[in-house]
């Protein structure tokens, strides 16, 4: 087995363990959890620096992130969600409404077709989802790679800040080269730096 079908194996093993948590998350849960990430959020000038925002609209299982939305939008950000594309490609299209959300390709609430796009490059932040995260910056997805290919093809943007539960932290994500971290961590119970230095 090579090192590459170690860490994939990692990751498998990793992605079912997490998803099998989430899927225990309540709906009442995730709401309380997204309410404190927008206070927590709220109360840190230096993230909220950002004029523009990339958001996500969270699955069952994660935090529910319509708190977020209407505290950016209060803040008078100009807010931004995904689309994920045939090609595998994602674009951020502008959404100044919730309600404005229609089912997507794999039936994720994304913006309608004709709202206006912005690379991820103009974007000063980007909160990204993720199964599991640890306090290096390390973020395990889907498994899509829609936010990885997007990143690597030079249209990064600003700082990408990981959004889950605390019990999605933890000791060490496996990655490959082509994985695409985060800058900062914010949970129900907290918003991070990473760590800079990894031991």
């Amino acid at each position: 087995m090579t090192s590459s079908d170690s860490i994939e194996l990692s990751k498998a093993a990793l992605r079912e363990e997490m998803l099998r948590r989430c899927a225990s998350v309540t709906s009442e849960e995730a709401s309380e959890a997204g309410s404190a990430m927008a206070d927590i959020l709220s109360a840190s000038p230096d993230w909220l620096e950002a004029r523009r925002v990339g958001l996500f609209a969270g699955l069952p299982g994660e935090p529910d992130t319509r708190p977020l939305f209407s505290m950016l939008r209060g803040m008078g950000k100009e807010v931004f969600l995904p689309r994920c594309l045939a090609d595998g490609g994602l674009e951020m299209a502008g959404v100044a409404d919730w309600s404005a959300l229609r089912p997507g390709r794999f039936g994720i609430p994304e913006p309608p077709d004709g709202a206006p796009c912005q690379p991820l490059s103009m974007l000063d932040l980007i909160l990204v989802p993720g199964v599991a995260f640890d306090p290096f910056g390390g973020r395990l997805g889907r498994g899509g790679g829609f936010y990885d290919r997007a990143v690597a093809a030079g249209d990064g943007g600003g700082r990408r800040l990981g959004v889950g539960f605390a019990f999605q932290i933890v000791e060490r994500v496996p990655v490959r080269e082509h994985d695409r971290g985060v800058a900062g961590l914010l949970t129900e119970r907290s918003l991070a730096p990473v760590v800079e230095s990894d031991p």
